[in-house]
């Protein structure tokens, strides 16, 4: 799919946070509809007035109790299907050393930053499977390839949500594409980022997740980093 893009319908799995507002900004912009599954649908009704005007359109999704199984109902009823899947779920945390962490503290960052992953890839990949170009991609940082003392679960957690794609990719056999594109670099005006070395501007990121939606030729794990910046 290359040339001309297609306009697709879109899943965002964590289109509510700092890089999925971002991403699902950027696909709306662009004419895609794009599907937000979110227990927090208030959040997004400042994005919703700011893309009023948008040639695309954004569908929030409450999640329940049930999480990202009980949104699949309503996003395979959308028109047209949706042939795509964005996951940008987690985030950033600095805290103690490894093995300082407490046990429920490891226990969230494994929650919120690998199991939320095969939750949404257990629910999301039936409802883009037979889809043409059906794709799905998630986001990860540097975290996966540099230990940062300070921030060992996302380190850990990130690490293996390269190897649950992975995993998954082996084992997938309806035709779904997956990729992970990993930035290397702080994504420009993410507070939870202190004092970083580089930044990523809201372009770069949106312009390399929308170039493997694009492109089936795309690798699977699409690095990401600075202008200028060795890869």
């Amino acid at each position: 799919m290359t040339g001309e893009t297609t306009r697709r319908t879109v899943v965002a799995a964590g289109g509510a946070g700092y890089l999925g507002r971002i991403l699902v900004a950027d696909l709306v912009g662009r004419g895609h509809t794009v599907a937000v599954p979110t227990r927090r649908p208030a959040s997004l009704d400042d994005l919703e007035v700011r893309l009023e005007d948008a040639p695309g359109r954004l569908v929030v999704v409450p999640l329940d109790g049930a999480g990202p199984a009980g949104a699949a109902p309503a996003l395979a009823r959308l028109d047209p299907a949706p042939s795509a899947v964005v996951a940008s779920l987690g985030g950033w945390s600095i805290g103690p050393r490894l093995l300082a962490v407490a046990p429920d503290a490891w226990q969230r960052a494994l929650d919120d930053h690998l199991t939320a992953h095969l939750r949404a890839m257990q629910a999301y990949v039936p409802v883009v499977a037979g889809q043409v170009d059906a794709v799905y991609v998630t986001t990860n940082g540097a975290a996966a390839d540099e230990p940062m003392p300070g921030s060992g679960p996302i380190n850990v957690t990130g690490a293996a949500q390269r190897m649950l794609l992975r995993v998954v990719a082996a084992e997938e056999t309806d035709g779904v594409r997956f990729h992970e594109v990993s930035f290397l670099a702080a994504v420009a005006g993410d507070d939870r980022n202190l004092d970083p070395d580089a930044e990523l501007g809201d372009a770069e990121v949106a312009d390399a997740v929308r170039g493997v939606l694009d492109d089936p030729r795309s690798p699977q794990l699409v690095r990401v980093a600075p202008r200028g910046a060795a890869r």
